[in-house]
């Protein structure tokens, strides 16, 4: 595109980079964009076969209706508490159009999701990033900002560090604005924060069946929140933001209670093993709540994130202050684990 056709709003701009997706099936050991493990339950797979037909050529529930029933239901809730989103990504762009004006503040802590602020930037607002404190800690001034919207990913990526209630009730009661608490990963923490759903009406939660419910192919999110903060959203959203497919999967992932605890134990045990891997081969590891570990290798990263990458591992690198030198490793199987530690062995010999 010429440069000239592009908003000056853009001018040096610099997209959000996924993680490395190499192609299917050449042998990839995929550790860097904090996948599932697992394949979807197989009563997802099954519903799916079962959607498939002619169907297809019509236009889908424009409110995803029974995917926010289904999940109203799972947690007690009524479906006007549910908003559906185009993955979390969406859910949190709906934020930024709903709840922020024109150059107004959206305020978050960083290092966090990297999504944050480009978004911002794409809708011409003022990002406000709020360094974190010791141990990764959420800064007191993130808490005393005025924005209209705060985005805090609890537990938070890439450090994995998880936010107890009255370190989250604290911000949200001091937010004159909305907070949107993005719990992509709490299904691997302690707890989720929806016991203060009903005591703030403020609290926007932003959830996702990418890791739980091994759905990241189909980009299924979803917001937990207050009626009114709830209608804001499916004000902005796009028309039809989730396809045929993606609902029924929802439906059927959101009612695999079973498979979901089982993934999920799964997770929980292999992190809690390969972070005393990785620290019995000298890394430094950050404590954990997600589905990855966050560590620093005891040699020059760039040099060991290339080596395992010529062995076909990947994990994620990070080469920007304050976490330059540090790597997020998504947790997988105990196969994928032991060929990553074999791969860094050779390296790091």
């Amino acid at each position: 595109m010429p440069q000239s056709f592009l908003k000056r709003a853009l001018s040096g701009f610099t997209p959000y980079t996924p993680g490395l997706q190499p192609p299917d099936g050449e042998g990839w050991t995929k550790l860097n964009t904090n996948e599932s493990p697992w394949p979807p339950s197989p009563k997802v797979l099954a519903a799916l076969h079962a959607a498939i037909g002619e169907n297809l050529r019509l236009y889908p529930s424009p409110l995803a209706e029974p995917a926010r029933e289904a999940i109203a239901r799972e947690f007690g809730l009524t479906p006007d508490w549910v908003a559906m989103g185009n993955g979390g990504d969406e859910l949190i762009a709906m934020c930024l159009r709903a709840f922020v004006g024109a150059g107004e503040r959206v305020a978050f802590p960083t290092p966090s999701y990297p999504l944050y602020e480009p978004e911002a930037l794409m809708y011409e607002l003022t990002p406000i990033a709020h360094p974190l404190g010791e141990g990764w800690a959420l800064p007191d001034s993130l808490a005393a900002d005025e924005a209209p919207l705060k985005l805090v990913a609890n537990p938070n990526s890439p450090t994995g560090t998880w936010y107890p209630r009255p370190v989250i009730e604290d911000l949200v009661r001091r937010s004159r604005g909305v907070v949107a608490l993005d719990e992509a990963y709490v299904d691997f923490a302690p707890e989720t924060r929806l016991d203060l759903l009903h005591e703030h009406a403020n609290l926007l939660l932003l959830r996702t069946l990418s890791k739980s419910g091994a759905l990241a192919g189909l980009r299924i999110g979803y917001a937990l929140g207050h009626p009114d903060l709830i209608r804001a959203l499916d004000v902005v959203k796009d028309s039809y933001n989730l396809d045929r497919l993606a609902i029924v999967a929802a439906v059927a992932a959101i009612e695999d209670r079973d498979y979901r605890r089982r993934l999920v134990e799964h997770v929980v045990n292999e992190r809690d093993w390969l972070a005393e891997s990785l620290a019995g081969a000298g890394f430094t590891v950050a404590p954990s709540a997600a589905n990855f570990v966050f560590v620093r290798p005891p040699a020059p990263a760039g040099e060991v994130f290339e080596g395992l990458k010529a062995r076909k591992v990947l994990v994620r690198h990070y080469d920007r202050e304050p976490i330059a030198g540090w790597f997020r490793v998504t947790v997988g199987t105990r196969e994928q684990h032991e060929r990553l530690l074999s791969a860094l062995q050779e390296v790091m010999a």
